[in-house]
């Protein structure tokens, strides 16, 4: 991570800054934010993100819920764990960061790679996840988006172009970041210069592109080819958003989520690409509160006793 980059960070609905702390989880420096009370709501990022991914959606959870949310490592300003398999080590990760947290039982929302994320911790520990919810989620298709593979795979072009001693290197790695995420994070990039600019931020530096790389191989292994077939046996309320344009994972994928789980509230946004959250806040606050005043556990009512 570069130490001159500013983060957004997570602030409550009257502007200021949430409490934020290094937690260690599994040897792992790992940066969360935990701020509010009530019933708990665990937000997981997508690939290249932070936990400032949510900055317009925690305002208004935090005055009615205790959010938690946290730079999934090696994302961010967490540090980078010691694993072969990043989608393996996340399904320990998750169980014991909540154990660290105290997090008995939460509310799980995931986007995209933090979407797997979230689907693969109901399915291994349905006893920790009270409600999910899962926005553009990855790894629901039988495979990854071609694409994923020449991005990800890694190879001797990527390693040859980073340790070439050249002040060109960084030049370069911004403008092909760039160039990406206009053609496929967002419906209309124009309106929303500041977000990208950020992310390229992060991983502009020849380091930092190099770790994110190495990374994305956790994209590809998210998608096990079983895992919508598998989400069948999830049992608890259900929420998903897509954006009609998104251009990292195809939002076909959440007919095929709906018609699998008739009971879920399935939201599809037209004009909208990979990030619904960050593109259209307001309705898609709008529709996640609806949600969570729909399914909250009511207490059963006590009956008098017949006479």
């Amino acid at each position: 991570m570069s130490q001159r980059l500013r983060h957004p960070g997570l602030h409550d609905a009257r502007g200021r800054e949430l409490p934020h702390r290094l937690l260690d989880v599994m040897g792992v420096p790992t940066y969360a934010v935990d701020a509010g009370e009530g019933p708990p709501i665990l937000l997981i990022h997508g690939y290249g993100d932070t936990a400032d991914g949510w900055r317009r959606v925690v305002p208004g959870l935090v005055s009615s819920h205790r959010v938690v949310a946290v730079d999934v490592p090696p994302f961010g300003r967490s540090g980078e764990p010691d694993a072969s398999r990043l989608i393996d080590f996340y399904g320990g990760y998750f169980p014991e960061l909540m154990r660290e947290l105290e997090l008995e039982r939460a509310t799980v929302i995931g986007h995209s790679l933090g979407g797997a994320i979230a689907l693969h911790l109901t399915l291994a520990h349905p006893e920790l996840v009270e409600r999910l919810g899962l926005v553009a989620p990855a790894g629901l298709g039988k495979a990854p988006p071609w694409w994923w593979h020449a991005i990800t795979g890694y190879g001797k072009a990527w390693k040859l172009l980073l340790t070439i001693p050249s002040p060109l290197t960084p030049v370069l790695i911004r403008e092909g970041i760039t160039r990406f995420l206009d053609w496929r994070l967002f419906d209309d990039p124009r309106h929303l210069r500041e977000e990208i600019e950020h992310l390229v931020s992060m991983h502009s530096a020849p380091r930092d592109f190099d770790r994110l790389l190495a990374a994305g191989r956790c994209c590809l292994d998210s998608y096990t080819g079983t895992l919508l077939e598998d989400s069948a046996a999830i049992d608890v309320p259900l929420f998903m958003v897509w954006g009609r344009r998104d251009g990292f994972v195809p939002a076909k994928h959440a007919a095929l989520f709906a018609k699998l789980h008739p009971h879920a509230h399935v939201h599809v946004f037209e004009d909208c690409g990979h990030h619904p959250q960050i593109e259209l806040p307001a309705l898609f606050n709008r529709l996640l509160h609806e949600w969570i005043a729909t399914t909250a556990a009511r207490p059963v009512p006590i009956r008098a006793a017949a006479a």
